[in-house]
Formats: C-alpha cells, sequence, structure tokens
C-alpha cells in the first residue's frame, strides 16, 4: 500500500527537514515523541531553505498519514491521510535558515489529530512536503483523488501515497518528518 511510496521512506530515512509547529511543542527530530494533546491542534509547517525551490511565487502541497492503524502490528486500516494542506508559499527565513510555509486556502483535507487506541504502542505521523505544480487548485485535487466538499474517514482510509503522487503530478517529496504518538 501508500507505506511503500518512496516518499515516506525517504521521510523515514532522512534529516528533517520539516519542522512542525504546534501551539506547545515545535518538532524537529524525525521520530521523536508527541503527546496527544501536543499533536492535537492543527500545525503549522516550516522548511529548511536549502530544501525549497527559489523562484518567486512557488507553491507547496503538504500530505500528513498515520502508517499504523489501527495497530503497528495490525495496521489493516493504513495508511490513513491525516491532512492535505496546499497553496502554502515560504516566508522570510528564521536564524536556523528554516522558512514558515503560509497559505491563503485552508487544508483541502482537514488535520485529523492522532488517536492511537488503547493499547496500542506508538504510530508513526508522517508529514510530507512537494512543489505544488502549476494549475494545481482545490478543484482539481478534489477531481484527482475523488474527494468531495468534505472529506469523510472513509475516503482516509487505506490511503495510497505513491498513487495520489501520481495523479496530482508531484514530483520528489523536498522535504518529510514524522513523529510518535500513542494513547
Amino acid at each position: 500500500m501508500g507505506q511503500d511510496a518512496p516518499s515516506i521512506q525517504k521521510a523515514l530515512a532522512a534529516d528533517a527537514k520539516l519542522r512542525l509547529h504546534f501551539p506547545e511543542v515545535t518538532h524537529s527530530k524525525a521520530g521523536d515523541n508527541l503527546t496527544i494533546p501536543q499533536a492535537t491542534p492543527t500545525p503549522t509547517l516550516s522548511v529548511a531553505a536549502s530544501a525549497l525551490k527559489s523562484e518567486p511565487g512557488t507553491k507547496y502541497l503538504a500530505i500528513s498519514v498515520d502508517l499504523d492503524a489501527p495497530f503497528p502490528s495490525w495496521s489493516f486500516l493504513s495508511p490513513i491521510l491525516h491532512g492535505l494542506h496546499f497553496d502554502l508559499v515560504a516566508g522570510a527565513p528564521d536564524a536556523d535558515g528554516f522558512v514558515p510555509l503560509e497559505g491563503g486556502s485552508k487544508w483541502i483535507v482537514p488535520w485529523l489529530p492522532p488517536g492511537p487506541p488503547k493499547p496500542s504502542s506508538a504510530h508513526r505521523y508522517v508529514f510530507l512536503l512537494f512543489e505544488q505544480p502549476q494549475g494545481l487548485d482545490a478543484a482539481k485535487i478534489r477531481s484527482s483523488l475523488k474527494f468531495g466538499e468534505e472529506v469523510k474517514l472513509t475516503a482516509r482510509l487505506w490511503w495510497n501515497e505513491a498513487d495520489a503522487e501520481k495523479k496530482l503530478g508531484l514530483g520528489e517529496v523536498l522535504a518529510g518528518n514524522y513523529f510518535n504518538t500513542h494513547a
């Protein structure tokens, strides 16, 4: 399934060039643990300036998935799409060389907070960042992925990341990160 997507494998193996900002914590080290309350609010993102394209007006698209539902040892529902945000643009870099990603558009698939069931061990929540192809807008994303205005849970289950990337015309993943959360 989607777990085998090269973009996900790259995000799990690489240095985190994508930071996730929650009100209580900034997650910057791949594989660190976050509690459910820490990871419940919708995150904002920042990315290493070195990972971005230098052309002005470039837009970016972020996808997040849970690889381990309902249990890492029995993940028959996985991956689950936890969010899809598009029309992100680069802001001004901070002192660490990370650029906030700002977007005028809402999340096309709203952030679904972590919720691994008890007694599950930790789930991996992966975030991927891509350059958004020119002309890719909300209508084209919804049409390509067969999403309605509201994306129900059933459309999020068994997410096929490689297939979605192909349908949306996405190139290689620019940056990624993941965190672990358990009940």
